[in-house]
C-alpha cells in the first residue's frame, strides 16, 4: 500500500531530476490564459506545484501575477524557488502543505490551479478547501489524466502491471459525483487534451529509471527490473525503429467555479 510517507521519499529523491525527465504541455496554460485573460491582476496558487515546471509558464502568460506555489515536499520547493528566481521571477512565494489544509486566507484566490497531482490528494477535501479560498468570481483548474487515459499511453499499453498499479487515478464519472456532491461548486467546462508524442527507447528507459512518474515507487525493485525489460522488448517487437517511438498522450482539464 502507498502511503504518504513512500510518496514524501519518492518526490525527495526525484526533485533534482523531475523537471527534465517530466513532459510539460504549454497548450494547458495557453487555454488557461485564455479564460483568465480579462482580470487585470491575479492572485492563484499551484497546489503540488513540484519543481516548478508549470508556474514558469503561468508568468509567461498571465499579467500581473502572483503566485503561492504550495508542495507537501520542502526539496520540490527548493526547485521551484531557484527554477522561478534563475528565469527572473519575485512575485512569488513557496510554502510547505499538504492539499488537505490549504494557508490560504478565505476568499483571496481569483484562481487555484494544480498540473498532474490530484490523484495524490483527496478529491473532495481539496475541492472544499479550494472554495474557501476562493473569490467568487474565482476559478480552478485540475489538470490530469484519468485511468482510462492512463491505460492506453505508451506506458499503460507496454510496461507491464502499469495500469494495475496505478490506482490512484480518477475516471470523469466519479469526478462528476465528487462536484455534484459539493453544493458549492460546479463544473464550468471541461477539455480533453490528446498529444501526439514521440522519444527514442533509450529516452524512454531513462525516464522509467528515473521515476518519472510516481507510478514507478510502487514496484518492489526485481519488478520494475523485470517489467524494465518486458517493456523495452514490447517497444523492439511494436517499434520497427526504435529511435523513432511515437504515442498518443490524452489528459483532461477541468474548470470549476463557486455556485
Amino acid at each position: 500500500m502507498t502511503t504518504a510517507q513512500d510518496m514524501y521519499l519518492h518526490f525527495s529523491a526525484t526533485a533534482s531530476s523531475y523537471r527534465q525527465v517530466r513532459t510539460t504541455d504549454p497548450e494547458i496554460i495557453l487555454f488557461i490564459a485564455e479564460i483568465l485573460k480579462d482580470r487585470e491582476e491575479i492572485k492563484a496558487a499551484d497546489i503540488g506545484c513540484g519543481t516548478g515546471r508549470y508556474d514558469l509558464l503561468l508568468f509567461e502568460h498571465l499579467k500581473n501575477l502572483h503566485l503561492t506555489c504550495i508542495d507537501a515536499n520542502e526539496n520540490m520547493l527548493a526547485q521551484a524557488s531557484s527554477y522561478l528566481q534563475e528565469n527572473q521571477i519575485s512575485n512569488f512565494e513557496v510554502v510547505k502543505s499538504q492539499a488537505s489544509k490549504l494557508p490560504l486566507e478565505a476568499h483571496s484566490m481569483d484562481s487555484i490551479l494544480t498540473f498532474n497531482a490530484i490523484h495524490h490528494f483527496d478529491f473532495a477535501q481539496f475541492i472544499n478547501e479550494c472554495w474557501n479560498a476562493l473569490k467568487k468570481d474565482g476559478r480552478i483548474f485540475i489538470y490530469t489524466r484519468l485511468r482510462s487515459q492512463n491505460a492506453n499511453n505508451i506506458w499503460g499499453s507496454y510496461f507491464p502491471y502499469f495500469s494495475e498499479k496505478e490506482t490512484r487515478l480518477y475516471e470523469f464519472n466519479e469526478i462528476e459525483a465528487y462536484i455534484q456532491d459539493n453544493p458549492l461548486l460546479e463544473m464550468e467546462t471541461s477539455k480533453s487534451f490528446r498529444f501526439k508524442r514521440n522519444s527514442t527507447l533509450d529516452r524512454l528507459v531513462d525516464q522509467a529509471k528515473a521515476k518519472h512518474y510516481s507510478t514507478f515507487s510502487l514496484y518492489s525493485e526485481n519488478e520494475f527490473s523485470e517489467s524494465l525489460n518486458i517493456f523495452q522488448a514490447n517497444i523492439r517487437k511494436n517499434f520497427p525503429n526504435t529511435n523513432q517511438v511515437e504515442w498518443m498522450d490524452e489528459n483532461i482539464l477541468l474548470v470549476l467555479k463557486p455556485n
